[in-house]
């Protein structure tokens, strides 16, 4: 797996993160292997479409396809979950795949057959799969679990987000930068943090804060406001200095996301 590591950022699969430009992450997801492979068809077809629109321009691309785990009925078995990594490495070989799970807390899909679910158990297959070039670690696990996955996910040469999730509000400035100041010490290759504002003063907010934080941090930032009153926040990430934004195709996996042609074509045009 490339990875090219610089004072701030990196590189994987020739896309560079942290560089000032927003890199586009859409989701996939789905219960079973018919739903989960059929989203990824449509997904390939739809960004092999786009890449043929903007062929000059290579910021344009999608380059991180996430699994959103947390929707996959057989997430525990170990030979199974290898086996899906590895279909989709092939469907998705020439973008950066990032494992994610998420625990209802921070907004996922916790089905009562997964209740009892112990991510310690899901981590090491997936880091040691070699199948996947980065892995979410929400803060919500703790500062110890955080560095320790941190760490086990480097010894395997991948990258990692720390993200954090707050869907009832926006917090305030100090609280959003304590936290972001704690995942970077913890080891985050990308400080990640998802809030809802309740107006267009938070989101402009997020979007100061952002730009702040994206000078003042080592490790590459993204500040998201979600919900409607979000969405410009999604698309003026190269303004505010975020290293991603979240858009769908297909299934949105968080409140406000917008197709993937359309935030392309947004962008496009900025």
């Amino acid at each position: 797996m490339e990875n090219i590591s610089g004072e701030r950022g990196f590189t994987i699969k020739g896309f560079e993160f942290g560089n000032g430009t927003p890199r586009i992450v859409v989701p996939v997801m789905g219960l079973t292997d018919e739903e989960l492979f059929d989203h990824a068809s449509k997904i390939r077809t739809e960004i092999d479409r786009l890449d043929s629109l903007y062929p000059d321009d290579p910021n344009l691309r999608v380059a991180v396809i996430e699994w959103r785990a947390d929707y996959y009925i057989d997430i525990l078995k170990p030979g199974k979950l290898v086996e899906t990594l590895s279909r989709l490495r092939d469907i998705f070989s020439d973008r950066v795949l990032l494992f994610t799970f998420r625990t209802e807390e921070q907004g996922g899909y916790l089905r009562p057959d997964m209740a009892m679910m112990k991510l310690h158990d899901i981590m090491p297959v997936v880091g040691a799969s070699g199948l996947v070039d980065m892995i979410d670690v929400e803060a919500a696990v703790g500062n110890y679990n955080m560095a320790r996955a941190a760490l086990e996910c480097h010894e395997n040469g991948l990258k990692v987000i720390i993200s954090y999730h707050d869907f009832y509000r926006t917090p305030h400035d100090s609280e959003i930068i304590e936290k972001l100041r704690t995942m970077e010490i913890l080891g985050a290759d990308i400080l990640k943090i998802a809030v809802m504002p309740k107006n267009e003063f938070d989101t402009r907010r997020v979007m100061e804060l952002n730009t702040r934080m994206s000078a003042e941090c080592f490790k590459p930032v993204v500040i998201i406001a979600m919900g409607e009153t979000g969405i410009l926040s999604r698309i003026k990430g190269k303004q505010t200095g975020s290293c991603l934004t979240f858009a769908s195709i297909g299934q949105e996996s968080a409140p406000g996301q917008i197709e993937a042609a359309d935030l392309i074509a947004l962008l496009k045009n900025q």
